[in-house]
This record gives C-alpha cells, structure tokens and sequence, in this order.
C-alpha cells in the first residue's frame, strides 16, 4: 500500500516486585532519567482542591488499597508531591468536563467445555496508538497482593491481566467515551477510569464472584465492555454505560460456553443505551463468533492466533495507528495452567512470548515491527444494532 510506513516499537517488560512504596519507588526511577515522561507523569497538580484531593485519597483507600503508597513511592522518588501525579486525575473523574482515553480491542473467553485441552481460554487484541500507549508489560508481585500479568495505564492501572488465583480481567471500550472532545458524552457520574478497575480486580479477587462484587461497590464513569474469567469454569461479561450496567454469567451448566466481544454493546437489555455501532465493531464480533463457533469443541491458544494474525477484514488485527486503531499486542491467557503468550505488535509481522507467573522473565526489552496504514472510509461507517 502506498500510503504505508513501517516501523519499531520497543516495548518494555518490567518485573516489580516489594512493598507498594518500593514497587512504586522502582516504577519512579525508570523514568527518572527521561525529562518527558517525568513532566507528563507529574503534570496533575491543581486538577483537584485539597478538599476533592482528599476524597480522592479516601476512594482509592477504599477501593484500590495500597496505590496511594505505591503513587508515594513514586513522587519520592522523582522528588515531588503525590498531588503531582497525573495518575489521580486520570483515573477518577469528576462529573464534568474530563477526557477518556478508550481502547478499540477484541476479547473472548472459552470455557473448557468446548477447548481442546479442556482449559479455560481467554484471548485478547489490543488496538489503539503507539504515540501514547505505556507499552509496557508488568510482572507485577507486590506483599500482600496477588501477583499479576499485565500491560500498565499512565503507569498504575491495568489494561488486562491475570493473576496468580487464575482469574483473569479484560476490556474494551462500548465506543463513545465520556468526556469533552467532540463527539463525547458528558460523564453520568464521578468514578473510577477502567485501568483502575482492572488493576483492583487482578490486585485482591480470587474468582469471578469475587470481581463482580468488586464492580457493584465500585462507582464507575465510563461506556465499558469487561470480560472476567477464572480458572474454576467461570466467566462474565460485563457491559456498563453511565449509570446502567448489565452481567452475562457463563459456567459449565450454561447453554453457550463462550464470550466475546469488541466495541458496542450486545446484552439486550443495555443495547438501547447506544443502540448502534461502528461497522468495523460488529463485523469484527461476528469474526470473533464465527470463528469460536467453527473451532468448537476444539479450541486452543492456535485458534485464538488465527484470528489475531488475520488481518481485517478477515480477523481483527489492524494498522491504523495514526487513527487510534492499530494492533499494539495480542495476549492468551492459560488460566488453567497460568501460562500468558504475549506477541508485541501485530502477529504477522512478530512472534509469540511465553510468560509464566511462577518462573518470570527479568525485565527487559522486546522489538516489534507495526506497519501504519489508513483506514477506508467504510470502516468507521456507524450502524444500528438490531
């Protein structure tokens, strides 16, 4: 294509391990020496007064335990006040003007009914921009938390994971975000962005019960799409805009063995709060159907990258990183065994990494090739769900 460009992405793979202020002092120090990000990670001063600043403390007490120290650690580290980090007001919005970063992504769940080694299977594809994404991967083992696997979010929250108990976490946007910019939604409510959420849940539940509980106290301020599954045969789809939420429970009893989704809503009863969707959103949900249903009862880690490698729109891998919806990486969890494959940058063009939370990798570096390309009008095209 013409109007293509390739290029390298390096991603990091970073093994935190300690108290939260120790992981957060470590977190500190690998940027310490990069004046932009210290600039863009320390920017949040004055976002909130003293008093909001307080409250927001509070919450994240409350619901994500131990961040604040970690944040501590952080700020010390680059000698500056925790109020400093752009963390806190990223994450829990005020009702008001207040952006929302969103991720075009593709995830499933596969019960072991229906897989060929009977384990649970969860997959992922993560789209977005490489101009702003953390592209970082965190082993993360902190005292007194369950030891995870995960890409970060402004450095602190989760975009997916799993977790030492088997009990994985994903996410994608329902596609219109709350916010300022054009085309927004004003936020319904003050709560937490989904990275917080994610890290919570990978942080301190052991099942899917545990997790959802979680989600019922915790308020929340954003058009989100969640899938969470364990290594027992549980899975859920989760589906919230604004104030509504709804949850589709699977277990080995259910009639269907399988979850997916991608960027609009599907559960009938949340489908009328936005009632249509990108065109690329549904025909990758079909793909992502489609391809589960033909495979079935013999799924495996194969199947999933099958449909990560195609690219749209025969899978669901694309290149539009100049437009926030290019492939960054893709993951499978083994919840069964607790193995993470992990390839960085699209599938075609770069291998699979094994990852295990028992024996980890030391951090490091890993180089990924990504090809920018433009999307066709078509794609974008908005549709109306039936």
């Amino acid at each position: 294509m013409s109007n293509s460009a390739t290029k390298e992405l390096a991603f990091t793979h970073a093994v935190l391990e300690g108290t939260s202020y120790e992981v957060g002092y470590l977190q500190g120090a690998a940027i310490k020496d990069y004046p932009q990000a210290v600039e863009f990670f320390t920017s949040g001063e004055g976002l909130f007064s003293d008093l909001e600043f307080a409250g927001v403390i509070d919450l994240f007490d409350d619901f994500c335990p131990g961040l604040n120290e970690e944040i501590e650690g952080f700020a010390d580290c680059l000698d500056v006040s925790p109020e400093q980090a752009i963390y806190y007001a990223s994450t829990y919005l005020k009702a008001g003007p207040s952006p929302e970063e969103s991720g075009n992504c593709s995830h499933m769940a596969v019960l072991p009914s229906i897989s060929e080694n009977e384990h649970v299977l969860v997959g992922r594809s993560y789209e977005f921009s490489d101009r702003i994404d953390d592209l970082r991967l965190c082993t993360t083992r902190i005292k007194g938390k369950a030891d995870h696997i995960g890409f970060s979010t402004f450095f602190f929250g989760r975009s997916e994971g799993m977790n030492e108990h088997g009990l994985s976490t994903t996410m994608s946007s329902a596609r219109v975000p709350v916010g300022v910019g054009e085309g927004m939604q004003p936020l319904p409510q003050s709560g937490f962005q989904s990275w917080a959420v994610l890290r919570a849940v990978l942080d301190y539940c052991k099942n899917v019960e545990e997790a959802l509980a979680l989600m019922d106290e915790m308020p929340l301020c954003c058009n989100l799409n969640l899938i969470v599954a364990d290594r027992r045969g549980k899975a859920a789809l989760i589906e919230i805009s604004g104030t509504e939420k709804a949850v589709k429970l699977l277990d080995a009893s259910s009639e269907e063995q399988f979850l997916c989704s991608t960027n609009h809503l599907t559960i009938p009863s949340m489908v009328p709060h936005i009632p249509y969707a990108m065109k690329n959103s549904a025909l990758r949900q079909e793909i992502l159907e489609s391809s589960l249903q033909e495979a079935s009862p013999e799924i495996g880690p194969g199947t999933l990258s099958r449909i990560f490698t195609q690219k749209y729109p025969d899978g669901v891998c694309c290149s539009y990183y100049d437009e926030f919806f290019g492939t960054l990486r893709s993951l499978i969890f083994d919840l069964t065994t607790g193995e993470t494959r992990i390839c960085f940058g699209p599938p075609a063009l770069n291998k699979w990494n094994i990852f295990n939370l028992e024996n980890p990798s030391t951090s490091g570096v890993y180089q990924a090739k990504i090809v920018k390309e433009k999307a066709e009008p078509d794609f974008w095209k908005i549709v109306a769900l039936d």
